[in-house]
Formats: C-alpha cells, sequence, structure tokens
C-alpha cells in the first residue's frame, strides 16, 4: 500500500478554507459597500426626500407690483401710433 505524501493530504482541504475564507471576504465586503450606499443615501443632506415645488410669488405680492407698474406707466397698454394726416384743408 502507497502512502501519498504529507503535503498532498494536507493541501486539500487548505485549499478548501482558503476559497471559504476569500467567498466570505467578497461577501462581507459586498453586504458594508450595500450598508454603505444605502446610509449614504438617507444621510445625504443634498438628497431630495419630497418633490420639487415651483418658487413663486404669493399672489398678493404679484397684484400689488402689477398695481404698482401699472401707476408707473411700465406697464400700460402700448399707445396706437398717431394716425396719418395728408394736409390741412
Amino acid at each position: 500500500m502507497a502512502r501519498p505524501p504529507a503535503t498532498e493530504t494536507r493541501l486539500g482541504p487548505a485549499r478548501r478554507r482558503a476559497a471559504t475564507a476569500k467567498l466570505v471576504l467578497a461577501a462581507a465586503g459586498a453586504s458594508v459597500f450595500l450598508v454603505a450606499g444605502a446610509l449614504a443615501r438617507v444621510a445625504y443632506p443634498g438628497h431630495a426626500k419630497r418633490g420639487s415645488r415651483d418658487l413663486s410669488a404669493p399672489p398678493q405680492f404679484v397684484q400689488i407690483v402689477r398695481q404698482n407698474q401699472l401707476e408707473a406707466g411700465i406697464l400700460a397698454p402700448t399707445q396706437a401710433p398717431p394716425v396719418a394726416v395728408s394736409g390741412s384743408s
């Protein structure tokens, strides 16, 4: 009966342990990456957590500004050009 060398009998289990350790490290790294990404998304202050709204002035303010501009003549209706006159009689 031939006995295998001692190194071959020890290499098989060592390689299995190394492969298992690599898988565990890869899974742990992936899970840490995903958890950090989720925490960054929740905690990032610039991230929009609600829908955006239009920025507009209150209607009363707009009405007052329009009234003031009409009084100043800024928003007055356009004037028609003078009617053409051919001559005086």
